[in-house]
């Protein structure tokens, strides 16, 4: 696979780019794609960071970006790089990320001998840290998936989103990974699991509830498209791939028709998975697992959240709290 064609796209004329550090970009994106097993759209981001950074140096330094452009750059070099990006209005985490693909590259550029520059690698970056994901209450996440397909204009579109939605709520899967399901991985469903390719393109098995399938099993009896083994079985109205914006779309109506939280979102339900899992007792390694989280210190987030629950819930209905109010 090759990304000459986007690096083109993506670097207009008049930022001078050397063609020998064009050639390491795109042999820098074939290894993420295949050594690393980064997603398409992963490896478009890092192009776009690592384009903004060459075109700041063009700016800096003036003359052509080469390698050795690259094995000469100084600490100060970085760091007028980030502030230009913070005073661009670049959030501390933008930062980070932009900084953490930069690395990649010049650990690509050492690791395979072309040049060696340590100085990115002793550049920090205070960021604050993420907020916590905010899940919805049980009742609600439930009563969630019993009333939006009354949305829809269409039966078979309600059930549709239904079925998503379960798959959300149920499976704790990410939005991309519940419209990239097939016909043929329904068909493995019935067992009880299903394969899920998720982040980096790594599988995991996941657990499927009867209500979950059921839901699935009633969408595709009356979805009026034909659906191949290896279709993605959600469709749009048209019967194209159904877009994500569409189903974000309906969530924020049926947050607006229910009065849920203003997160309410895909993503919500995916975190009220695991922290209404957690909360019934769930372990954090299993839960791990489920989520498809790569490091346990993601999961453990969910710990915080819980503690939150359980300390306000202590706070609300301790005998000795109410006496002291």
């Amino acid at each position: 696979m090759h990304y000459e064609l986007l690096i083109v796209v993506m670097h207009p004329p008049q930022i001078a780019i050397a063609e020998e550090l064009k050639q390491q970009i795109n042999a820098w994106c074939i290894y993420l794609k295949e050594a690393k097993r980064y997603s398409s759209h992963t490896i478009s981001a890092y192009i776009t960071d690592l384009f903004y950074f060459i075109a700041f140096l063009n700016k800096h330094l003036g003359g052509l970006v080469d390698l050795a452009m690259l094995e000469q750059l100084q600490v100060q070099d970085f760091r007028a790089w980030l502030a230009y990006r913070t005073k661009a209005s670049n959030k501390s985490t933008s930062n980070l990320r932009a900084l953490s693909v930069v690395r990649n590259f010049f650990k690509y550029l050492k690791n395979n001998e072309l040049i060696i520059n340590q100085q990115v690698f002793n550049i920090k970056i205070s960021v604050k840290e993420k907020p916590l994901p905010k899940a919805l209450p049980p009742d609600s996440a439930i009563h969630a998936t019993k009333v939006i397909s009354i949305l829809a204009k269409k039966d078979w579109i309600g059930m549709r989103d239904t079925a998503i939605l379960m798959l959300l709520y149920g499976c704790g899967l990410r939005i991309s990974e519940a419209l990239s399901i097939t016909k043929q991985d329904i068909q493995q469903a019935k067992h009880g699991f299903i394969t899920i390719c998720g982040k980096g393109e790594k599988e995991r098995q996941v657990p499927v509830l009867i209500s979950v399938y059921e839901a699935i099993e009633n969408y595709l009896n009356v979805c009026p498209h034909s659906l191949d083994d290896n279709t993605m079985i959600f469709r749009s109205s048209k019967g194209k791939d159904l877009n994500p914006n569409v189903f974000r779309a309906t969530l924020r109506s049926l947050r607006k028709s229910l009065n849920l939280p203003e997160h309410t979102s895909p993503h919500a339900f995916r975190h009220s998975f695991a922290t209404h899992l957690l909360g019934a007792g769930g372990d954090l390694r299993s839960i791990q697992e489920l989520l498809g989280h790569a490091n346990l210190s993601t999961t453990q987030r969910y710990t915080k959240i819980d503690a939150e629950t359980l300390l306000n819930q202590f706070q609300q209905f301790h005998p000795r709290n109410k006496e002291i109010k």
